[in-house]
């Protein structure tokens, strides 16, 4: 696959820093999009970031209590990164709950994604190639999502890329005449395992082992793997895992790291006890969607895998390729099996495929293959139709009624479509692949940047706890030291976030016997009634001060409606409702 014989900008962009530069200004711009309007999301990120603000307000950078489940320990590094950001970042924003410095080290997980691709592709399929590669997984649709939300996969992403580059240089490297960049190289591939495992646990280092593994027995040959048994390397992975594994073992008893290895955590993944269950072809069905927009190249990398497959297992012509399938095949295979499935799993091969990507653009140029182009074409248009559907939905979440939904959805879709229709008539009518790269990527960065700066931010009813929250501040009733916050029957980590770590989740009985008069309240419409019996069983009563919060609640998976108000004398109330006319 060799270079084109003319120097344009695109090539000039491929050489020295100047690649880099440009691969990591993609990654952050399309991970950064959103990162300071969208709101703190229900689920994982907002128990991940309420863990990492009682570890800033606790000092305790070791154990790690999950407000809304019984007590949960899980790798500290993401925590530790986010902490480190926010204290960096809090002499700006002057509180613990601004969402955006939770969500940087997860952009800086993508970028160091993509800087690690354009640097380990260029050693398995040249430089051009390598960083068409590493612009299309920057800009990708779950890649640059995910680099937004504070959780651990863009960071794990960021490290087993890191790892995985290590192995492709080695792999490609004369070690007789280099011999001390062999031995560097193993110890970046087992630093970056050890930061992965931090992150993790154990996913960084199934995917390596089964990338060598699959090469191993594929090419019966293993002596270029021989560095990585190199002393400094494991051991250093060991120090970084150490000793955060030996002060959380001491404090389980040793229970933390058996459930990890046998008794708890692998068997909800592999049987799906913990939920999420998806027959096999679930990643591979969703791909095209996810990986956006490389989408267009997936039929030219199809075309450069099967090439290689069917190339002798000594061709070292095709032995780069042969890695990026050992990278991939092993991996999603494993992810296909196992039970449990959520979108996000299979990241870690999309580097990959992305190279693979790079790799198919460019051999497509001279019709090599004419039947690629037209098939990518098509299949970019219909995930981009796809995509832009997901997006019309996302603004009927947007307050107002059915009509004002429908305008909304109807402005979006045309919106989305006519994004996808530049991208696609871009793709029909330029031929060099950088053009068509460019095309991709500005195509996929204003998909990203309508959902994530227009639309997710005022999709308020998929914000049920930022909403409770102003109302909270509207009817001055936000949480503090002399006025405690009940929740009651709404236990979200992201209301904590929001207002105070010390706030009350309790269930309608708890809230009911020990609120105090003055107590602020945010009570879910179907534990209201429980908790004014409660309440009435010692002479207080519910007052609320404005119409309920309604929304659908990700972290629950169901609509709620949140009333906000205080606790008052029930005398105090009759006489007031005396007064008012009643609601038929």
């Amino acid at each position: 696959m060799a270079l084109p014989a003319q120097t344009s900008l695109f090539d000039q962009f491929a050489r020295g820093w100047r690649g880099y530069v440009l691969t990591a200004l993609i990654a952050l711009t399309a991970s950064l999009l959103g990162a300071a309007r969208v709101p703190v999301m229900d689920g994982d990120e907002a128990r991940f970031v309420q863990a990492t603000r009682q570890m800033v307000e606790s000092g305790d950078y070791v154990r790690i209590q999950l407000q809304e489940h019984e007590r949960n320990r899980k790798p500290a590094g993401l925590h530790w990164l986010q902490a480190a950001s926010v204290a960096a970042f809090e002499p700006i924003t002057g509180r613990l709950n601004t969402i955006w410095p939770y969500r940087l080290p997860s952009a800086l997980g993508v970028a160091l994604a993509a800087l690690a691709t354009l640097w380990g592709g260029t050693a398995l399929v040249g430089r051009r190639q390598a960083l068409i590669g590493a612009a299309l997984l920057g800009a990708g649709a779950l890649v640059s999502f995910e680099g937004m939300t504070a959780k651990t996969d863009a960071v794990l992403l960021g490290f087993t890329t890191l790892a995985m580059a290590a192995l492709a240089r080695l792999r490609v490297l004369d070690q007789a005449q280099r011999p001390h960049e062999a031995k560097r190289l193993s110890v970046l591939f087992w630093a970056a395992l050890g930061c992965g495992v931090m992150i993790k646990g154990p996913v960084a280092p199934m995917v390596a082992a089964l990338t060598l593994a699959t090469l191993a027995i594929w090419e019966r040959r293993a002596a270029w793997m021989k560095p990585l048994l190199f002393w400094p390397g494991p051991l250093l992975a060991l120090l970084i895992v150490a000793p955060w594994s030996i002060a959380i073992s001491l404090d389980t008893g040793g229970r933390f790291f058996a459930d990890m290895i046998g008794g708890d955590i692998l068997p909800k993944i592999t049987t799906g006890a913990e939920g999420h269950f998806a027959l096999p072809g679930f990643h591979t069905f969703l791909l095209p969607f996810l990986i956006f927009p490389a989408t267009y190249a997936l039929p030219a990398a199809g075309r450069v895998a099967l090439d290689t497959l069917r190339a002798p297992r000594d061709d070292a012509e095709h032995a780069p390729i042969r890695f990026l399938i050992a990278w991939i095949a092993p991996t999603l295979l494993a992810f296909e099996l196992a039970a449990t499935k959520l979108p996000h799993y299979a990241m870690p091969v999309y580097p990959a495929i992305t190279l693979l990507c790079g790799a198919g653009i460019v051999a497509m140029r001279g019709f090599r293959w004419r039947s690629a182009h037209p098939a990518g074409v098509v299949l970019f248009a219909v995930s981009g139709v796809v995509l832009a559907a997901l997006m019309a939905i996302s603004a009927t979440f947007m307050p107002g009624d059915f009509a004002a939904d429908f305008r909304r959805a109807i402005a979006t879709a045309l919106i989305g479509v006519g994004v996808v229709a530049a991208g696609f008539t871009a793709l029909m009518m330029v031929r060099r692949p950088e053009a068509r790269v460019v095309a991709l990527v500005l195509c996929a960065l204003a998909l990203s940047f309508s959902l994530r700066e227009r639309l997710l931010p005022e999709a308020r009813t998929l914000f049920v706890s930022s909403e409770a929250v102003a109302a909270l501040t509207r009817a001055r009733l936000t949480p503090r030291e002399d006025r405690p916050l009940w929740s009651v029957g709404y236990n979200e980590a992201s209301l904590v976030f929001l207002t105070r770590t010390s706030i009350n989740l309790a269930p309608p009985e708890t809230a009911g016997a020990h609120a105090n008069i003055g107590d602020a309240v945010v009570v879910e419409v179907r534990a209201r009634q429980a908790f004014e019996q409660e309440l009435a069983t010692r002479g207080l009563a519910f007052t609320p001060a404005e119409p309920p919060v309604r929304g659908y609640s990700a972290g629950r998976g169901e609509p709620v409606a949140l009333f906000v108000g205080r606790v008052a004398e029930a005398a105090n109330v009759s006489e007031a409702a005396d007064g008012q006319p009643q609601n038929p």
